[in-house]
């Protein structure tokens, strides 16, 4: 058993994390070149990934300095490039995202156990023609109302991974479909669900009806209204600035939803919508806004994405949505490490970007130090024996 053991802690120390990554890319074609494409697949995603693992975080900006790096390797343009991602679509994108994650999911044992979920929208301001495919209204951001917004669905907590994207297309949002969706693919992909915590934006009456409907505990932070301040400003004549929850819902036909305010004295009153049952104020007034703090993983979790990003002017939908899919892989490779290695962004960046140069400078085919499954197999081994040594110590003491 201990030979084994220390046969997966070597394996993974010497595994290429650029292999790994651009294996799981290959293994479910994130883009398909065209007929008589005249770079290889590997070249395609190494630039790519060199654009979102170094300073050079442009696609022309990865091929040029590639190409002054390079003695034997052909390293194509970023128009060549644009021009292969360009022949794909948006939802085979988004299709091989998801079918890549299942491969990663399996290795770090999340199906059937219950964890805290976060939805959220990650909007992209754009400032050309609003007409532009898959552009749609977002929260205005940097001078505009307008941009490529993705839905994701991620788990937070101790575990933190992007689940799933979608992306959102149109004027309007119908968050009573979006919602129903969601859930019907974290249902297929067997992960069960504590609480769902959500910001302001979802505060709807759409929203609380499905997840009422789905019989799904939630935690939204909620939008001030008149009526809401009516209702707090007669509490607060009767009973001064204290905290207080009352049923709530939107409007005469809406699902009923438990209010809580709890008051802050810099701040005033901090809203939460929610189906969680309210036995004491007190306990709810300290419990909900701490629970919520979990959503900020959420944000969190974009800060680290945002390390991985391709800057780009490109209209293209399909090259932005690539570049977001690499993002959110990139995110859930190193939560995936780090299930097992102390490792942070920057130093997965780096050690991608090693390999990268390696493969470019000296012609090399590849750097299969070990193939991608099996990397797989010696991660979840690896966790595996360490969870039975840690249950074996505790049963010693």
């Amino acid at each position: 058993m201990m030979n084994q053991k220390n046969d997966s802690i070597e394996s993974l120390a010497t595994a290429s994390l650029m292999t790994v990554a651009s294996e799981l890319f290959s293994n479910h074609h994130i883009i398909t070149l065209p007929k008589g494409a005249k770079y290889t697949f590997q070249t395609i995603i190494m630039t790519l990934l060199h654009a979102a693992t170094s300073v050079n975080n442009s696609l022309e900006s990865a091929s040029n300095d590639l190409k002054l790096k390079s003695f034997l390797t052909k390293i194509p343009s970023a128009d060549t490039i644009f021009n292969y991602i360009n022949c794909n679509n948006v939802e085979y994108i988004l299709s091989s995202f998801r079918a890549m994650n299942r491969d990663l999911f399996k290795s770090m044992n999340i199906k059937g156990k219950v964890h805290d979920i976060a939805i959220d929208f990650h909007n992209i301001p754009f400032y050309g023609d609003e007409n532009t495919p898959l552009i749609s209204g977002i929260k205005p951001k940097n001078g505009s109302a307008w941009g490529y917004s993705y839905c994701t669905l991620d788990i937070i907590g101790d575990v933190k991974l992007t689940l799933d994207v979608i992306a959102i297309n149109g004027f309007n949002k119908n968050y009573f479909d979006l919602i129903t969706f969601l859930f019907e693919r974290l249902e297929k992909m067997q992960i069960k669900v504590g609480t769902v915590y959500l910001d302001k934006e979802f505060c709807n009456d759409d929203t609380i009806s499905a997840l009422t409907k789905l019989n799904i505990n939630f935690v939204i932070a909620a939008k001030r209204n008149p009526k809401i301040m009516g209702i707090l400003d007669n509490f607060k004549k009767e009973n001064g600035p204290e905290s207080t929850v009352f049923e709530y819902n939107f409007n005469k036909n809406g699902t009923y939803f438990n209010l809580v305010a709890t008051h802050d004295e810099e701040k005033g009153y901090i809203l939460f919508a929610t189906n969680k049952d309210v036995k004491s104020i007190e306990i709810f007034e300290k419990s909900i806004p701490e629970e919520y703090r979990k959503r900020w993983n959420i944000e969190t979790g974009y800060r680290v994405k945002n390390n991985f990003k391709i800057r780009t002017c490109t209209k293209s939908p399909v090259a932005r949505t690539l570049f977001f899919v690499i993002q959110c892989t990139l995110h859930n490779i190193l939560n995936m490490l780090k299930s097992v290695l102390e490792i942070t962004a920057y130093e997965l960046k780096s050690l991608i970007n090693e390999d990268i140069i390696k493969v470019i400078r000296y012609g090399l085919k590849s750097l299969y130090i070990i193939p991608f499954k099996l990397f797989l197999n010696y991660l979840n081994m690896y966790n595996k024996t360490r969870k039975r040594d840690l249950r074996n110590q505790l049963l010693r003491i």
